[in-house]
């Protein structure tokens, strides 16, 4: 009697633990994020000037590499990179031939790449979605420590490849291109194109999205989950209106997009890129096709 007594207790007791985890869940379920609320934040995030316009852009090294042991892996690192497009989502890049990431790039037929941008990593620094309302510089007091640090906030992987400018058939985008790069990052202009101090080969690249994936935190208050690049795009646009809709008409003609003269009758200003390596040397030059 005494065993059945204590077989019940203990059933009672795992009963009522999972009957309160199926609730709390339950709960939690209805606090996630609705998908279009995730898709904005995350394209806020792209656009959001605290993270300076510095994404980790990950290539693949090709499969006939010199070093055999590299040939296939994976080489990440910080880049800068600018939302230059207003109609879609795609990134405006500066690339450099003495990079290894970008000769991955430009050795690839394909120009596959991924695409990571992260909220502010700081805990002291509090995700706007938990901000206090009256002191928005401060975390909501009841916000425990464990839920203010990087896997509380958001977090975005682009999925894609790259098109090289084709800055002989169509300078007046690569002029634009380098405007509106350059608003972002000045410090660029001592490697960009026309820049006379600089021993490097430099090229403009768009970073063309085909899927995204978001972790905007923990998965009981945020969506985590896959964007298609049509979706992506129809945010970016609506993004962008809103923007220009809360700029002075001053402030309206000051800004541009790469995309405002990319029609034209002599084609796109896309090409293929190779790398050839140039008589002085192992300094790869850019042969435009």
């Amino acid at each position: 009697m005494v065993l059945a007594h204590k077989l019940c207790s203990l059933y009672r007791h795992c009963f009522i633990t999972v009957a309160t985890l199926l609730a709390f869940c339950s709960l939690g379920g209805h606090a996630w994020e609705t998908k279009e609320q995730a898709l904005s934040q995350a394209v806020e995030l792209v656009n959001d000037p605290a993270h300076f316009g510095v994404s980790t852009l990950s290539t693949i090294y090709p499969a006939d590499h010199p070093v055999g042991d590299l040939a296939g892996t994976i080489i990440s690192g910080p880049e800068y990179f600018a939302p230059c497009e207003a109609e879609t989502g795609t990134l405006l890049y500066l690339g450099l031939t003495v990079s290894q990431t970008w000769r991955n790039v430009l050795n690839s037929e394909t120009k596959n790449a991924t695409v990571s941008i992260v909220s502010n990593t700081n805990p002291a620094v509090p995700d706007p979605r938990h901000a206090s309302k009256r002191h928005p510089e401060h975390w909501q007091k009841d916000r425990p420590s464990w839920r203010r640090g990087m896997p509380s906030k958001g977090r975005i992987t682009l999925f894609g490849h790259f098109d090289v400018l084709n800055v002989t058939h169509h300078p007046e985008v690569a002029d634009k291109a380098l405007k509106c790069y350059l608003e972002r990052h000045p410090d660029a202009s001592h490697w960009a194109p026309n820049a006379t101090e600089s021993p490097h080969v430099p090229f403009w690249a768009t970073f063309n999205v085909h899927k995204v994936y978001w972790i905007g935190g923990f998965g009981d208050e945020h969506f985590i989950g896959w964007f298609s690049s049509e979706e992506w795009n129809t945010a970016w646009k609506t993004h962008d209106l809103h923007a220009q809709s809360s700029l002075t008409a001053q402030e309206r003609g000051r800004t541009m997009s790469v995309s405002d003269n990319m029609a034209s009758p002599r084609g796109s200003p896309f090409v293929k890129a190779d790398v050839q390596h140039s008589q002085h040397g192992s300094l790869p030059t850019l042969v435009f096709q």
